[in-house]
């Protein structure tokens, strides 16, 4: 049971980003055509209690940056976990550290593929109220 918890662990926090990444997806995507809806239909929208850039400031960068914060964690935690294991095989070792680090891939992606998407979001948002 002892070598069954580790894997339960490293797929539990996988399948956390995963499941978390495709919501604040969703969330990001919807608030992102609202705010791209509302400058086809008045622009700035300043006569709108919420415009554009107020969608983009209170919703989507707030979104995106505690999804890119979240990931980071993610990763973090399971790039760690071979520091707080005690294993006395050295080949064991090795190959939980493997293990980590290429699980790990897949939320670090996630953080810097959300990051390039808050950069694009900025530079739209921008070339659409100039």
């Amino acid at each position: 049971m002892d070598k069954l918890g580790l894997p339960i662990v490293l797929l539990a926090a996988l399948w956390g980003a995963v499941n978390t990444t495709l919501s604040f997806f969703q969330i990001i995507n919807a608030r992102r055509d609202m705010m791209f809806e509302l400058i086809d239909k008045c622009g700035y929208c300043p006569e709108q209690t919420l415009g554009p850039l107020e969608i983009y400031l209170t919703n989507l960068l707030p979104l995106t940056v505690g999804n890119i914060i979240f990931l980071s964690l993610i990763s973090y935690v399971i790039l760690s976990i071979p520091r707080h294991m005690r294993i006395e095989n050295d080949d064991e070792a090795k190959r939980l550290k493997t293990a980590c680090n290429i699980i790990a891939i897949l939320p670090i992606f996630g953080a810097a593929a959300f990051f390039a998407g808050a950069l694009f979001d900025l530079v739209m948002l921008i070339r659409a109220l100039i």
